[in-house]
């Protein structure tokens, strides 16, 4: 196969996966290894790690690390499921919470797996549907999901401060959720319940939310801003009703009302 030939395979390979394809997908698609090393060497294509190769049309960036293990693992995005997960401080670092800096890629997989590559890391465990989300097309657990994960890892206390601070500010995610999450954790930073962990940490990452927001669900934060603003909605319903019938009644009418001593047209 030339060398032009063995590229266009490769990019319609990696069109659905971020640029990037490995040497088994290659061979599969009929490019060998020996082409793909002789790409690589003439600076065509890039190796991002032990089998895995970005394309011209790969885009470099922080997530290129991980999606290329989570290829390197055998999952594929076109695959009926995830054969692999993101999870722990990976999962942490996809989201954007906190400032971990992952040693190796963790990912959680249904069946026990092993590996001989140093930096990815394997857990054995079901994850329920609702615990997985996907950024960018990448599986990844939920960001509670993470945070309680992270939890269970031991976090140390400033680096978790953050890690919440973010889950709240930049993700978006309701008190409850966290707050769930953190229960574990209560104990052994000497609080007596995930809530008070959680105001705490918010704290001491230096945001201060109004006390509401740290009392109610999301779903109960709604309801309340609904009740607030309910009056005030009603009113403006009413004048618009009223305004509305008063255009649509006939002016002859109107003019007859008006000159009536009660002010009300003959019946």
């Amino acid at each position: 196969m030339h060398a032009v030939d063995a590229l266009g395979t490769l990019e319609l390979l990696g069109s659905g996966q971020w640029g990037l394809v490995t040497t088994a997908q290659a061979d599969e698609a009929g490019v060998s290894k020996m082409r793909l090393s002789r790409l690589a060497e003439h600076g065509t294509v890039q190796r991002v790690r032990h089998g895995v190769y970005a394309l011209p049309s790969a885009g470099a960036g922080p997530m290129q690390g991980v999606r290329a293990a989570w290829l390197a693992t055998g999952s594929r995005p076109a695959g009926d499921g995830p054969f692999a997960v993101v999870s722990g401080q990976s999962a942490a670092a996809v989201h954007g919470l906190g400032d971990l800096l992952p040693a190796q890629y963790e990912f959680t997989t249904a069946v026990r797996r092993q590996t001989t590559q140093p930096d990815i890391r394997y857990r054995k465990r079901d994850l329920p549907e609702a615990e997985v989300t996907r950024v960018g097309g990448l599986p990844v657990t939920t960001v509670a999901r993470t945070v309680s994960d992270l939890v269970t890892a031991g976090t140390d206390f400033d680096h978790l401060a953050v890690v919440v601070r973010d889950a709240v500010t930049t993700a978006g995610v309701g008190s409850a959720a966290l707050v769930q999450a953190l229960e574990p954790a209560a104990a052994r930073f000497g609080s007596p319940d995930g809530k008070a962990l959680f105001a705490r940490l918010l704290d001491a990452a230096g945001y201060r939310p109004d006390p509401l927001i740290l009392e109610l669900s999301a779903p109960e934060l709604q309801k309340k801003l609904l009740q607030a603003v309910m009056p005030q909605l009603e009113a403006v319903v009413a004048q618009a009703v009223a305004e509305q019938l008063r255009r649509l009644t006939p002016k002859s009418e109107t003019r007859a009302a008006d000159h009536r001593p009660d002010g009300k047209a003959d019946a």
